[in-house]
């Protein structure tokens, strides 16, 4: 692979990531859908304390609704940017910092200050992403609270 092609896939993974980013901050489910691959494994143990689930790619769709649908704006902003491809593989380190918003009576944000670590393949000559793993480094900012009250916000909207 040449200089120039390498480069290109590190930009073409940093797009895919920063486009992940974009359609979770603007609700964008279909340009969510484009970067993914056909299953994507979403492990956000060392975040939330759940356990890694492996998703259909439209299941991934789904659940990122649930949890994004009920704020009123989040902002996920990445930086210290790391790009490793070796063929069709490529993974992505980075620090992210996630601003969240939902009105409520009590304190209505939330920051969470996390690396990043996301897998790609490389599939039809398009980067998608299959795992995505969340690591938390830093206490939550503000309401930690905010996910259970946007989850609620979330659902008043669906029974509307």
């Amino acid at each position: 692979m040449t200089d120039v092609n390498r480069l290109a896939d590190r930009v073409a993974v940093a797009e895919t990531v920063a486009r992940f980013a974009w359609s979770q901050d603007l609700k964008d489910w279909d340009g969510l859908r484009a970067v993914l691959a056909e299953t994507v494994t979403m492990d956000v143990s060392e975040h939330l304390g759940a356990p890694a689930q492996e998703l259909s790619a439209d299941d991934f769709v789904v659940a990122s609704r649930v949890v994004l649908e009920g704020f009123q704006s989040t902002h996920h902003s990445t930086s210290n940017v790391i790009v490793e491809v070796e063929g069709d593989h490529a993974v992505y380190r980075s620090f992210v910092v996630a601003h969240h918003h939902v009105p409520a009576d009590e304190v209505d944000w939330l920051v969470v200050r996390a690396f990043w670590f996301i897998d790609l393949r490389q599939v039809d000559d398009e980067w998608r992403l299959r795992r995505i793993r969340v690591v938390r480094k830093a206490p939550f900012a503000g309401n930690p609270g905010l996910y259970a009250i946007a989850k609620g916000s979330a659902d008043k909207a669906g029974e509307k």
